[in-house]
């Protein structure tokens, strides 16, 4: 047994269990500034152990840990003639009447929600350390000895509420009532036909007497009990009147309401001034009438701040005897941050959708658009700069040029792109950005850069960041059109699993911050919702087209990165973007040369391209810079030639996927036979594909359709003239 942590030497105190690091040292600390003595062990096995030894007087335990879990340490506690008057708190994210119905039964004494609230937290440990003596005594524990379903059960002194539950509990203790009334009566009956003697029926009545007052007092301290229960319970509970107003309410009602005192939440108008919308109230009474006891209706309530919050209501109707409705019995649950992250999870789902949409077109567009944009080059090639035509042709390869952009754009917003990703310095790329910034903005906005001196570097493809900067830095100018400030700001950062758990896709661990804020017009929550779609725009028409911040979605999660944006109207906007923090050592990646001219060769090119149009233009353009060409339409084809041509085949140009044979199977099975040869592969799928062939690996030669005539000299010049399986 391993006890991993005792913060004080002195008399027993709090036992934490808790197999999270990150939780468990959140309440340490909390408790022991409180000064409480606090231990801490990672598993129930361990606990179960160090509570024998070390007799706390308190125990929070998860309920979810390797070797045994709470509810298994919880019996094991109550079972313990030492320890079974310990009080046992529940740590968990699970609320539902099962779960609670399950941790009444092994004993435990309350429940502590995650996420929960620092002062919530304090509310109840201390709560029960004032409680100690009274536990301790023997009368206490007789006074809540209840029988449910043919089972004995001791409810104990901070144990949380399950509404129905104690109810049950209540309407138990008045039939006890009930039963010795009629006892008593049957006993007099009894000793008026057997003629008891005065002295035995004296005692008789005496000891029923007794036994009554002992009924009554179980009674009294059974509603004390509910009445603390529902006072400290964590979620808001409520007795709402027939009239629409609140006839008794808790503390986290008060609190979840943002009042100060309950006698303020009393004089509300639930309609009006507690639901957002007052129709929504209808619609509760009309399922209740309905269905009776109501789990799980959502609707959103107004705090005083005016915060609109989410909750989840459950309960049920009260009736007096003659079934005249008198009101409701009412739990409110907060579900704010958790319907947040659902529609964040969401948000990401349909982003997901639309990207496999746009990768499953984008291998036909591209082919279609190779063959534009090549033939329009070969056409400017064929027109004298006198030609009317000229222009026509000129025009088409533009056209061609800009449907080849927005292509790369869709592809960068669905991930699917293909990208050189770099170890790369985020301040080396804004630094050298920075120059030409300031122009970009203006005169009237002030350029504000802060960078962290020693940040950490991060691996994504440098031409793809500075898109992201560019396009936040545009957005945020278009945002300000009477002048403001742009600052660009970078930091290293580390996100926990506090953070992680209301964000989703985002993973805990060290990353690199970039953050983009300007004092702009700034966006309602409406906008915020969609600005990452795809064609979305609050521009003005013909002013963009709605596709810069999707691509920069896009780029960022390619990246294994997330992005977030902050914003209310009149109030500006902040982006910031975190990306995966490398391990320090990692060297940055050499530029790739780039050629100033269109360079030409002399060396044999075997070309294999499926698409005959394609395999066409390629091989004019080979043949034009002077290579000797030779074409197949398919793997087969290209074996053969290969068997037939007797010099030698300088490179292999084939498209990566084909029918029957992918370029990468035909690859290998060339080049058993022709080791010298080189492999430049070729295709206007999307990475996803690419990914799935085994391709996109170090040394590997990529060339995206569709190219122009230069991308394709200037590929296979720096192809022929490096070695294989080096830049």
């Amino acid at each position: 047994m391993k006890v991993l942590e005792r913060t004080k030497r002195n008399a027993s105190g709090i036992l934490i269990v808790e197999d999270s690091p990150t939780q468990a040292e959140r309440l340490k600390f909390l408790l022991d500034g409180s000064g409480h003595t606090v231990m801490v062990t990672i598993n129930g096995k361990e606990a179960l152990a160090a509570a024998r030894k070390e007799k706390p007087w308190l125990i929070i335990t998860d309920i979810v840990m390797p070797e045994m879990d709470g509810y298994t340490l919880c019996r094991e506690v109550k079972s313990d003639k030492d320890l079974k008057n310990t009080p046992v708190v529940l740590l968990t994210s699970l609320s539902g009447p099962e779960e609670v119905i399950r941790a009444l039964k092994c004993g435990a004494d309350n429940f502590m929600r995650k996420p929960y609230d620092d002062k919530r937290v304090l509310s109840l440990v201390e709560y029960i350390f004032a409680n100690r003596e009274i536990r301790d005594s023997e009368k206490m524990k007789l006074g809540l000895e209840i029988d449910l379903g043919g089972e004995r059960y001791l409810i104990t002194s901070g144990r949380q509420q399950i509404l129905d539950l104690l109810l049950s509990t209540f309407m138990d203790a008045v039939e006890i009532n009930r039963e010795l009334r009629d006892k008593q009566q049957e006993l007099a009956l009894l000793a008026g036909q057997l003629e008891i003697k005065v002295e035995e029926r004296t005692a008789a009545l005496t000891a029923e007497i007794n036994e009554r007052r002992r009924a009554e007092e179980a009674l009294k301290l059974s509603e004390a009990r509910y009445r603390n229960l529902v006072k400290n319970a964590t979620y808001g509970i409520s007795l709402v009147g027939a009239d629409g107003k609140y006839v008794e309410v808790n503390r986290a009602m008060v609190e979840m309401l943002g009042y100060e005192s309950e006698a303020e939440v009393l004089l509300l108008d639930i309609a009006t001034e507690v639901y957002r919308n007052p129709e929504d109230r209808q619609r509760f009474l009309e399922e209740t009438r309905r269905t009776g006891p109501f789990h799980g209706i959502d609707v959103e309530m107004k705090r005083q701040d005016g915060k609109i919050i989410t909750v989840r209501l459950s309960g049920r109707e009260v009736r007096s005897e003659q079934d005249q409705l008198q009101g409701y019995e009412v739990i409110t649950e907060d579900i704010t941050e958790r319907e947040h992250f659902e529609r964040q999870l969401h948000q990401l789902q349909k982003f997901e959708a639309i990207g496999r949409l746009a990768g499953g077109v984008a291998h036909d567009f591209n082919n279609h658009l190779g063959i534009i944009l090549g033939y329009g080059e070969l056409l400017l090639d064929r027109l004298a700069p006198t030609d009317s035509l000229r222009k026509n042709a000129q025009m088409i390869k533009d056209a061609a040029l800009k449907a080849a952009s927005l292509t790369r754009q869709l592809l960068a917003f669905s991930r699917q792109q293909v990208v050189e990703a770099r170890v790369l310095d985020l301040n080396r790329n804004i630094s050298e950005l920075g120059k030409m910034l300031q122009p970009l903005l203006g005169e009237d906005i002030e350029l504000i850069i802060r960078q962290e001196p020693a940040l950490g570097q991060v691996k994504a493809d440098p031409s793809q960041i500075d898109q992201v900067i560019m396009n936040l830095v545009v957005n945020a100018r278009d945002a300000m059109p009477r002048g403001g400030k742009l600052s660009i700001e970078t930091s290293n950062v580390e996100l926990d699993e506090a953070y992680a758990e209301l964000r989703a896709g985002v993973k805990p661990g060290p990353y690199v911050m970039l953050a983009v804020s300007d004092t702009g017009i700034g966006m309602d929550k409406d906008t915020q919702a969609h600005i990452f779609e795809p064609f979305f725009t609050t521009k003005e028409k013909d002013k963009g087209t709605g596709l810069g911040l999707a691509t920069l979605y896009g780029i960022v999660k390619q990246s294994n990165g997330s992005i977030w944006v902050y914003s209310e109207p009149g109030h500006g906007a902040t982006f910031k973007i975190y990306l995966p923090r490398l391990d320090p050592g990692v060297q940055e990646s050499a530029a790739d040369k780039i050629l100033s001219s269109t360079p030409k060769g002399s060396e044999t090119v075997l070309t294999v391209e499926d698409k005959e149009p394609l395999r066409d233009l390629a091989c004019e353009f080979l043949k034009g810079g002077g290579y000797t060409v030779l074409e197949a339409g398919n793997g087969g084809e290209a074996i053969e030639i290969s068997k037939r041509y007797q010099g030698p085949i300088h490179l292999l140009m084939t498209d990566a996927i084909m029918p029957g044979m992918s370029g990468r199977e035909l690859a290998e099975r060339l080049q058993a036979l022709r080791p010298e040869m080189n492999v430049l592969y070729v295709s206007g799928y999307t990475d996803d594909a690419i990914l799935r062939n085994g391709l996109l690996i170090p040394g590997t030669a990529f060339l995206q359709k569709p190219f122009t005539r230069d991308a394709l000299m200037h590929k296979v010049r720096a192809v022929l003239e490096r070695k294989r399986g080096k830049e």
